[in-house]
């Protein structure tokens, strides 16, 4: 089945279900998205799993009587499938309590933007275009040292369309390329091993270069070997793109209408405030054609919106659903999200605006402190307060006298994020890490004290 047959077959299945959900009394929408999928899977330097597929996704929401609301997906593209999706949908959002506050099915005249979101040339793309650029990878980590004993990871393109359809006659269909890389590379000397990773991704396959992020997860896997252990405590420190990203995900979650419904930001109550370093600018661009995230439409259907998050440090616009909207008396700016089966507000295409120096700046202006690569396990721990706490990972590294002169064992860190935030710097690069949330363009963040609180054994 073509990609064209394809959509024309969502379109279908989206009127079908949409049709015996009105039969049923209630109203809908749907979102699908079904794209050809270029995957491949490599270890120890070795091409494992190489192979070409469809990717099929098909989310239906029902609302009942304005004010229930039920969502769940299939990948079965069938009109069996579908239809059972819809009884069952349908059923359960007759089930559910009713939000008096809930603002039904969106029924406003949208104006969605026009935008390039693929890759042109995707579509002529063969298994061994994706091969010979993973083997460039495998030889450029190899070339860094002989330390180095494999290089491994995954390759992702889908290349497709999204559909947006809505019983109130909504509907949006756009076309759309995803790129998503990891590599993970080790390096061991006598007994001991050191492993880097990277997360990475593009919107277009001539912009992903495989090549110098292998080199340069690489080279931190060579110098990461003969980590010592150092002692917990503030140090000054320099968030590379992987960590920064980390950190910005979790300032930018705290504008989330969730959290602000719940009262557990440290941001409630704080628009026009001077809340981070004046360094910080933070803003929502889903109209970016490089960005991984970016889209004309939200997951709720409404247009989406480019905005301010952070403005030299000072807060300017949360991030809200429809619900939220209501309840709390704002205005949605199209950046609702399916967020484990509800829909919350987030900024969900985010872009730091770069600073004037670059890494190695940063780097050399630093007396004593530490690179940190990679952040895991985050989460807030108390949420009013913007505390937030993890591990280091995938490479951390001891700064002397503006030089990086070896790695440190990976720590915990417990801080809070407006303190930490509050002395930084920003870096010129910018680069696109991905994550669960999507894509991000960021750059190094350097801070002058964040906390670690205790010693990990690797």
């Amino acid at each position: 089945m073509s990609m064209e047959q394809q959509k024309e077959l969502l379109q279908e299945l989206s009127k079908i279900a949409l049709r015996r959900v009105k039969e049923l009394g209630a109203e809908a929408y749907v979102n699908a998205n079904v794209g050809k999928e270029f995957a491949t899977r490599f270890s120890n330097s070795e091409i494992l799993q190489n192979y070409v597929d469809f990717r099929r996704s098909f989310e239906l929401t029902v609302i009942y009587n304005d004010k229930q609301k039920s969502t769940s997906t299939t990948n079965n593209l069938s009109e069996e499938s579908v239809l059972k999706l819809a009884d069952y949908v349908t059923k359960v959002a007759k089930l559910v309590p009713p939000d008096p506050m809930y603002p039904g099915t969106l029924k406003e005249e949208q104006h969605y933007q026009n935008l390039n979101l693929n890759d042109p040339n995707a579509q002529s793309l063969q298994p061994i275009d994706i091969v010979d650029k993973i083997e460039g990878a495998i030889i450029a980590g190899e070339a860094v040292d002989q330390k180095v004993v494999g290089v491994s990871g995954n390759f992702l393109l889908s290349d497709g369309f999204r559909l947006f359809a809505s019983s109130s006659d909504l509907e949006l269909d756009f076309p759309t390329t995803n790129i998503r890389s990891t590599l993970n590379i080790s390096a061991k000397e006598s007994e001991e091993e050191s492993r880097s990773n990277s997360n990475f991704g593009a919107r277009y396959f001539s912009k992903l270069d495989m090549e110098t992020e292998s080199q340069e997860v690489a080279e931190r896997a060579v110098n990461g070997l003969g980590a010592e252990t150092i002692e917990p405590g503030e140090y000054e420190v320099i968030f590379d793109h992987q960590a920064s990203s980390t950190v910005v995900v979790m300032a930018a979650f705290a504008t989330s209408s969730m959290q602000l419904i719940n009262r557990r930001s440290f941001l409630t109550d704080k628009i026009g405030q001077q809340v981070f370093d004046n360094n910080f600018s933070l803003d929502n661009d889903p109209h970016n054609p490089d960005l991984l995230s970016s889209r004309p439409i939200d997951d709720e259907g409404m247009a989406t919106q480019d905005f301010p998050v952070f403005e030299d440090g000072i807060l300017k616009n949360y991030s809200f659903s429809r619900l939220h909207a209501a309840k709390l008396g704002a205005k949605p700016k199209g950046c609702g999200v399916n967020f484990f089966g509800n829909t919350i507000g987030f900024p969900f295409a985010m872009v730091m605006r770069p600073g004037n120096k670059s890494k190695e700046d940063l780097i050399s202006e630093v007396d004593n402190g530490l690179l940190i690569t990679n952040l895991h396990y985050t989460n807030y721990v108390n949420p009013p307060v913007g505390s937030i706490t993890g591990m280091s990972k995938d490479g951390l590294f001891i700064i002397k006298n503006g030089e990086i002169i070896g790695s440190a064992k990976n720590m915990r860190f417990t801080d809070e994020l407006p303190r930490f935030l509050n002395e930084i710097d920003v870096g010129n690069e910018l680069r696109q890490p991905t994550s669960m949330m999507g894509g991000m363009i960021v750059a190094p963040i350097r801070a002058k004290s964040f906390k670690f609180t205790s010693k990990t054994g690797h």
